[in-house]
């Protein structure tokens, strides 16, 4: 058995258009938690998830990459999706990996035509959303880029923290009402913050209303469920390569980002019937294919699979859509990049790396001979 749960797992992609600094953000996360022993940088090719040859060469991602990350006793996995329009299709494809779509925009560069893409297809195949302002040390007009947000995506999208006016570090405007920010107000934003959450519990907003404040502990139950609904959409600000808000934005991860229990619902499809699945350990196994590709130094082709229902381990029985021959999938990998190591079995939430099978983008890898399929974005 891992030493995690399915409660403990958070599934994010990170979208954007191109150059918001997604991969660096990816990047960051790894070195800030530990899980790389140096920080990989795009610009000179020592990216862990940057790794083909391509890749190298165009300095920018063509193809989305994996990777995951040790939070606070939680597994964050992280798909790193390309931001170019004409590499739109992978991305597109991991949001049915995830619970959440994490929206990096370049403070620089502003809101651009994949950030507005991604959103909308997010929202639309039901994910929580959040924003990542990256890069910003480079911009001088914040507030200006916060209040685009607002305008284009809603009031929803609301600010979990404010860099400080150095720019070295986040303030926490959700457990805090002073600092000394970069642009607006800490008090503000934490009243802002606080309203927004209360707003979809009658009985905390009726608290609040009576006493002016609320404990933000008592919230944090809540904060899932709205990302989820899309009635909250967190903001943070990063500057990647100085690995600045990177731990503060993952331990919110870690505390607040909805896992796979909380997610979108799942439905197997036989012709005109639905089925739910659910992330039930014990349950017949269910996965669905959302990347494939080649290992350039190997030549062996991977499956990047998302476990919905069961348990996989290397003598499993699996069926791959409609196929009728059963197949085992052997070795079990999680990967960091190019790197892959092994684990024993793969439980629900998870996602995971299957060798050498011969699988399509969307289908679904199932326990029954009985073919079926499962929503694609």
């Amino acid at each position: 058995m891992p030493a995690y749960t399915t409660s403990d797992i958070r599934n994010i992609a990170l979208v954007g258009h191109q150059s918001a600094g997604k991969t660096s953000l990816a990047e960051a996360m790894l070195h800030a938690s530990g899980m790389t022993n140096r920080l990989g940088d795009v610009t000179n090719g020592t990216s862990h998830l940057d790794f083909m040859d391509e890749e190298k060469t165009r300095k920018c991602s063509i193809d989305s990459a994996l990777a995951y990350v040790k939070v606070k006793g939680k597994i964050i996995n992280i798909v790193d999706t390309p931001g170019a329009p004409d590499f739109i299709g992978p991305a597109i494809a991991a949001l049915a990996g995830v619970e959440t779509a994490v929206c990096v925009i370049s403070a620089t560069a502003g809101i651009e035509v994949n950030t507005r893409r991604m959103m909308e297809r997010a929202k639309e195949f039901g994910l929580g959303r959040m924003i990542v302002i990256n890069k910003i040390d480079q911009n001088l007009d914040l507030a200006g880029l916060v209040a685009g947000i607002q305008e284009l995506f809603g009031h929803e999208c609301q600010c979990m923290n404010l860099p400080s006016r150095d720019g070295k570090s986040v303030i926490d405007c959700f457990k805090n009402k002073e600092g000394d920010a970069a642009f607006g107000s800490v008090e503000e934003t934490h009243t802002a913050l606080i309203e927004r959450i209360v707003e979809e519990d009658e009985a905390l907003m009726e608290t609040y209303l009576e006493t002016g404040d609320i404990d933000p502990e008592k919230l944090a139950k809540l904060i899932s469920k709205e990302v989820m609904h899309g009635t909250f959409v967190p903001i943070f600000f990063t500057n990647a390569r100085g690995e600045t808000g990177v731990k503060e934005m993952m331990e919110y991860l870690a505390d607040y980002a909805p896992c796979p229990e909380e997610g979108r619902d799942h439905y197997l499809i036989h012709g005109d019937k639905k089925e739910a699945i659910k992330p039930d350990p014990n349950a017949k196994f269910v996965g669905q294919v959302f990347k494939v590709f080649t290992d350039p130094k190997s030549n062996i082709k991977y499956s990047i699979c998302r476990i919905h229902a069961g348990t996989i381990r290397s003598d499993t029985q699996i069926y791959i859509g409609e196929d009728r021959k059963p197949q085992r999938p052997g070795t079990i990998y999680k990967l960091i990049g190019a790197e892959h190591p092994d684990i024993d079995e793969g439980i629900p939430g998870d996602i995971i790396a299957l060798a050498k099978l011969d699988t399509r983008i969307g289908q679904v890898l199932h326990a029954d001979s009985e073919g079926a399929t499962m929503e694609m974005p």
